[in-house]
């Protein structure tokens, strides 16, 4: 039992409460912050610590080559702990596809805030808010992400249905946050019109890059310039349809 979980004594004498640290006899994972601010940063130490664990696995031995028992063992948590924060090998992966996406989520969020800074008067500009999406896609450094990606769920094969999913709810993911910015700033955007145009790109950006990584089957994350310049003519191609779709 966790300390301080069960009722307090009351046989005259005074109330037992752990202090500030305690040991977790339940997990045995060394000592916890018995306060609530304490338990929350500790449960995202730990899960921080799992996906770490998990991306390092996956790059090096690719999305079937590891178990949970070894993440568990490279994180320095309990198999339990890991069943704690995910419910399988799938939901962790799409964590770490996660992770390798968050730095680029930050700048492409940054650069739809630039791009419709001067529409924060909440006009339902649904035009200038694509236009912000597509420009800040080309700013970004999906390349180096894609590829590390593709070495995490196990390369490019189309027909492993279990990867292109996993990769497809990364994207989905960030689409999920590109939404909930994009209806902040821009709260009189027709939210339906939103999602299509969000499901295509993410849709898109997936059809892409297998494309792209077809083509170069051999890329490391230290991408080149060639194959850049590749990915740019695909992502010009996705986003002039975006615009102005098959007609154009």
């Amino acid at each position: 039992m966790h300390p301080g979980s069960g009722p307090a004594f009351r046989s005259g004498l005074p109330d037992w409460s752990p202090g500030p640290e305690a040991i977790c006899t339940q997990c045995n994972n060394g000592p916890v912050s018995t306060s609530v601010d304490g338990r929350v940063a500790l449960r995202e130490q730990r899960h921080r610590a799992i996906v770490d664990a998990a991306r390092a696995l996956a790059v090096e031995r690719g999305a079937r080559g590891f178990t949970i028992d070894q993440v568990a063992v490279g994180a320095g948590v309990s198999r339990r702990t890991v069943f704690n924060h995910f419910a399988g090998l799938d939901q962790l992966l799409v964590a770490v596809c996660e992770q390798i996406l968050a730095e680029v989520t930050a700048h492409l969020l940054a650069g739809v805030d630039r791009g419709v800074a001067g529409l924060l008067d909440g006009a339902d500009d649904g035009r200038a808010a694509l236009d912000a999406v597509c420009d800040a896609t080309r700013e970004v450094d999906l390349p180096t992400a894609i590829v590390t990606i593709s070495q995490v769920v196990g390369g490019t094969d189309v027909a492993d249905e279990r990867a292109d999913a996993i990769s497809r709810t990364a994207f989905e993911l960030v689409a999920g946050r590109l939404r909930e910015r994009l209806l902040h700033r821009l709260p009189r955007l027709d939210a339906l019109d939103l999602e299509l145009t969000l499901t295509l790109l993410t849709s898109g950006l997936a059809a892409i890059a297998r494309h792209w990584l077809d083509e170069h089957p051999d890329l490391t994350p230290d991408v080149p310039p060639g194959a850049r310049a590749d990915w740019d003519r695909l992502l010009d191609r996705l986003l002039l349809r975006l615009r102005v779709g098959h007609a154009g």
